[in-house]
């Protein structure tokens, strides 16, 4: 997953180097890294994990490029019988946009991803109401909407990875029926990185400036 993003993403800057689209106040290529924290749609469940993304600037206002994200998802319970969940992980390889508003310091900026998730597998054990579950390691299709701030060479961000198809089944037992609950493997991540490259073009001197 890593490679193809790697590949995607030095496809996309040969061709914007071609075609000449840079920005002007920016350096033409973008990188970040960093940690999140994740919130998953399972009760008491949530994750820590890390991010990394490089990008080029083709304009001010605008970057394209490739991120990726890994994320080790602890906790939660689910099913009647609130079973805990094991440990997981979970990766992602995106292709995305970004457009920013402004040019100083302060930045906020909303951008969209899209790509490859692959999705740890789940376990619980069975109780009085609840079937034990159990997922396999799968890759899914996702897409990644964001939103944030840089504030100089800091990011504060949140995206949201709806990832499609990847769901858990959790088999209960209401009474004497039985209840088939898919739980959503979708998470909210809330990142903290630092920009390494990509800053602002030192201002070209005036004429008449001394050395």
């Amino acid at each position: 997953m890593r490679a193809l993003v790697l590949l995607l993403g030095m496809v996309t800057f040969g061709h914007l180097r071609a075609a000449g689209a840079e920005s002007e106040h920016y350096e033409q290529i973008r990188f970040d890294g960093g940690l999140t924290g994740s919130s998953v749609g399972v009760r008491d469940r949530s994750g820590v994990g890390m991010v990394a993304e490089i990008k080029a600037m083709v304009h001010d206002h605008v970057a394209v490029g490739g991120r990726v994200e890994i994320a080790v998802m602890f906790g939660g319970v689910v099913g009647q019988d609130e079973l805990p969940l094991d440990v997981s992980m979970a990766a992602s390889g995106l292709i995305k946009a970004e457009l920013y508003g402004g040019t100083g310091s302060i930045r906020p900026f909303v951008a969209l991803g899209a790509g490859g998730y692959t999705i740890g597998s789940h376990s619980i054990q069975s109780g009085p109401n609840t079937s034990g579950i159990s997922t396999s390691i799968g890759r899914y299709f996702g897409v990644a909407p964001e939103v944030g701030v840089d504030l100089g060479p800091v990011r504060i961000a949140a995206t949201y990875n709806a990832i499609l198809g990847a769901s858990l089944e959790v088999h209960d037992m209401v009474g004497n029926a039985p209840q088939t609950t898919h739980v959503s493997q979708n998470y909210l991540s809330i990142e903290l990185s630092f920009r390494f490259a990509g800053g602002r073009k030192p201002r070209p001197r005036a004429q008449g400036d001394g050395p």
